[in-house]
């Protein structure tokens, strides 16, 4: 696992050279093989970090946990199809959050109403630079899941807006964050060039199994299993079961519902969507316990 910041920048402009010299088709293969493996099973433990952190019985909590968490996800779903602008709408938000409580979130932070705006800022922003990067691409698929077109202008204001904003929310929170700063001048130079020279598609599985999903399945786990000599493998065991049942369902939603989408793309960040928003929640409630 990457247990050093540099080495996350320095696979980062190693991905971008891949981004840019490797086929098309052969990114696209290796960036749903790890946003399905390592993207997904970083999510997958939820219902066993509720369990611990309500201190409720193990029977009852598999049997209300998990049917809560599966309504939360359906209910993901059902909002896609039937209040598509909403629901994409709801999905940036609560990534955006989740995005940036994970890239700068330490252990020696107080829950903070500042930080927790900070956080939200930082991940608009992230996706703002995303969007910029590819605004072909990503109005195509906005266009594919709401039918909404949005114009290439809303996009840059959108990253001026965001960018000042983050700035704007450093500097209260400046004493939690100033140890972080050098480092992360230099992951977002790197996010920049992986961003603006790699497609939609790896530029997003990148940040979002190198910056996102590995820090968070390696800090999932010590928080599981914080005696076992061997935590991740423990997360990993743990976590196969409802990681195939996340594969079973997005294959039936791709033998079901691809004919009726316009872009494959589309499909991947709508299931995305689905599985996202109960496992936000959940981070959240680990990081305030």
């Amino acid at each position: 696992m990457i247990n050093s910041e540099r080495q996350k920048i320095l696979i980062t402009l190693i991905c971008t050279l891949l981004g840019v010299y490797v086929p098309t088709s052969i990114l696209w293969i290796v960036a749903a093989i790890n946003v399905l493996t390592i993207g997904i099973i970083h999510g997958a433990n939820d219902l066993y970090i509720l369990s611990n952190t309500i201190k409720l019985s193990p029977k009852r909590s598999f049997s209300s946990l998990f049917l809560i968490y599966i309504g939360f996800v359906l209910l993901m779903v059902i909002a896609l199809f039937r209040f598509p602008q909403w629901a994409v709408l709801l999905f940036v938000l609560a990534s955006a959050f989740h995005f940036g409580e994970q890239h700068w979130y330490q252990k020696s932070h107080f829950p903070s109403l500042k930080l927790h705006f900070f956080y939200a800022a930082f991940g608009l922003f992230i996706f703002a630079l995303l969007f910029y990067t590819h605004l072909d691409q990503t109005t195509d698929i906005i266009f594919a899941i709401t039918t909404v077109h949005v114009g290439s202008s809303f996009f840059l204001f959108f990253l001026i807006g965001t960018t000042i904003l983050t700035l704007l929310l450093l500097l209260p929170n400046m004493k939690h964050l100033s140890k972080q700063l050098f480092f992360q001048f230099f992951a977002l130079f790197a996010l920049v060039l992986l961003f603006s020279q790699t497609s939609l598609l790896w530029s997003f599985s990148v940040y979002f199994v190198l910056w996102h999903s590995i820090p968070s399945l390696q800090e999932q786990a010590l928080a599981l299993y914080p005696n076992k000599p061997k935590p991740i493998r423990h997360y990993i065991l743990l976590a196969s079961p409802y990681w195939l049942l996340s594969l079973f369902g997005f294959a039936a939603a791709l033998y079901f519902f691809s004919d009726n989408t316009e872009s494959l793309l589309a499909l991947f960040f709508s299931f995305l969507a689905a599985i996202t928003i109960p496992h936000v929640g959940v981070i959240f409630w680990m990081h305030q316990k």
